[in-house]
């Protein structure tokens, strides 16, 4: 099983340089989140939604999450209300081909030259 499937949102093609986490969002401790690191990962982001839209007629999400299941993998991921579930019959029905796994540790290796690596796989606890 893959636990995060959509990283923490950030897979989800729905943040922004300008996006911010308030309370006790888990976002606003983890690296991944955190400039310069931020704007890297946004701009795979957006490279992996160009991937998606032009390859497979899909959105990054879809894109994502068919990663994880052609690793052999289940893909879990969190939603907050039923509507973020929506894109689930999209992941099906397709699959990635060796050009697109080239193309996406391609893309990984440009954009995102500070990766977080495993170390960080849980925000620091809570007092």
């Amino acid at each position: 099983m893959a636990y995060g499937s959509i990283c923490r949102g950030l897979l989800s093609g729905r943040m922004a340089p300008d996006t911010r986490f308030q309370g006790d969002d888990l976002r606003r401790h983890d690296p991944k989140f955190q400039q310069p690191r931020y704007s890297q990962y946004l701009k795979a982001v957006s490279a992996f939604e160009s991937l998606a839209a032009r390859r497979h007629d899909r959105h990054v999400l879809e894109l994502a999450v068919r990663w994880v299941m052609d690793q052999g993998a289940i893909a879990l991921w969190g939603a907050r209300h039923p509507g973020q579930l929506d894109q689930i019959e999209k992941v099906f029905g397709w699959s990635l081909d060796s050009r697109d796994f080239e193309t996406i540790d391609t893309l990984i290796r440009d954009a995102v030259t500070d990766p977080v690596g495993p170390e960080f796989m849980a925000p620091p606890a809570r007092e």
